[in-house]
């Protein structure tokens, strides 16, 4: 079998160790994927990913499809060629850039009418589609065609969310049926939502057990809402997914985030969050976040991170020129504190694995508790309020 996952140790809702098989390789779990959204990983090169512990990437169908098309990147060999990696690759197919590129009122039965983001005009991205270009494009795991709402206390909104979500699993489950299922060599994993709402996440992600997908995925989190808020929709949904299936969380990348999730059972995770906190000058370390562009670095001579043992830390840059270099919109600054907090979140994940194995997980997680308190959402901006089957604009 091309797909297996192992739990290794754990339940369905706790804390689990396991191993994710699949055609390039097995991944150690919890494991943390870096976003190369557009088939490159932002400012580095793909040979860092190994030594740093990395065993899988993401990369985003829908990004790949406008630019540089399916076309191109089957000529280059596919999502592994494209990203120059030979270790398991899963793709999103496109769920989330609907709402962060403001289509959600577009949204129509069969898929959703989206700004083309490099060329302009329309593009209808069907689950049809989402389903073709990830078959062609070629990665170890493909995500169904989701619906993730930007209001998630909004309860007409995550209804509506449920439904469209639930009908577009069913048509790409039976595409993927049809064309070999997993044993062609691509996992699909099906993505439950539901908003803050138990009730509407237990039964999207019971219908969803029933279509046995491959694997399954929490969404519609980390839009917006709280960390509680966040933490209630992840204990909601993995409650009632299989243990013997991997399950993934969706965008979520925060120390504190990624712990608590591990508690309430998640397995897999990804998130721009530590590339493009590296780019605005902000450092993750073992004593909380470290913003560089602080007055009180300015003249700073140790290094990025005393104690990590990264090549960004290892390069003598010292935290007073790494200021200097942000101020004067260098380059060099940005893309070291940005593979510094690749290598902490990959570390982080490396001593989850280590104190569920001897035990000492609760340890760990007060630690990261008191190192990383919960950043609340200021006040959002009010926005015109959608309307769960409005009917898309004409074009």
């Amino acid at each position: 079998m091309a797909f297996r996952f192992d739990l290794i140790q754990g339940s369905a809702s706790g804390p689990r160790l396991g191993r994710f098989h699949t055609p390039h390789g097995e991944v150690r779990t919890p494991a943390f994927m870096p976003v190369a959204t557009r088939g490159m990983l932002r400012g580095h090169p793909p040979t860092i990913l190994r030594p740093m512990g990395v065993e899988m990437v993401l990369a985003n169908a829908f990004h790949l499809y406008a630019r540089p098309g399916i076309e191109t990147v089957e000529a280059l060999g596919g999502v592994h060629g494209m990203l120059a990696w030979d270790g398991p690759v899963l793709t999103d197919s496109g769920g989330f850039q609907v709402f962060s590129l403001g289509a959600l009122d577009r949204v129509h039965e069969g898929g959703v009418r989206v700004e083309h983001p490099v060329y302009g005009g329309v593009v209808d991205w069907t689950p049809e589609l989402a389903f073709e270009s990830q078959r062609r494009l070629a990665p170890d795991v493909a995500m169904v065609l989701d619906v993730c709402p930007d209001r998630p206390g909004d309860r007409d909104q995550a209804a509506w969310a449920v439904e469209r979500t639930l009908a577009w699993a069913r048509t790409q489950r039976r595409l993927h049926e049809k064309h070999g299922g997993s044993g062609r060599g691509q996992a699909l994993f099906g993505i439950v939502q539901g908003g803050v709402f138990p009730d509407l996440r237990e039964a999207c992600a019971r219908e969803l057990v029933a279509l046995d997908f491959d694997g399954y995925a929490v969404g519609g989190v980390s839009v917006g809402e709280d960390h509680a808020a966040r933490m209630a929709g992840v204990e909601a949904s993995t409650c009632w997914l299989p243990v013997d299936r991997l399950r993934y969380l969706m965008g979520v990348g925060t120390p504190l985030d990624l712990v608590e999730a591990i508690a309430r059972g998640v397995d897999l995770f990804d998130c721009v969050f530590p590339t493009r906190a590296g780019r605005f000058a902000t450092a993750l370390t073992w004593k909380g976040r470290l913003h560089l562009l602080n007055a009180r670095f300015r003249d700073d001579a140790s290094p990025l991170d005393p104690d990590c043992p990264c090549e960004a830390c290892q390069s003598g840059v010292p935290r007073g020129a790494l200021r200097a270099g942000f101020k004067a919109r260098e380059i060099l600054p940005m893309l070291l504190v940005s593979q510094h907090n690749l290598f902490f979140l990959q570390d982080l994940l490396r001593r989850v694995r280590e104190a569920l194995a001897g035990g000492r997980f609760e340890e760990l997680r007060e630690e990261v508790r008191c190192r990383w308190p919960p950043r609340e959402p200021g006040p959002r901006p009010e926005r015109a309020r959608f309307k769960p089957g409005a009917r898309p604009p004409r074009r």
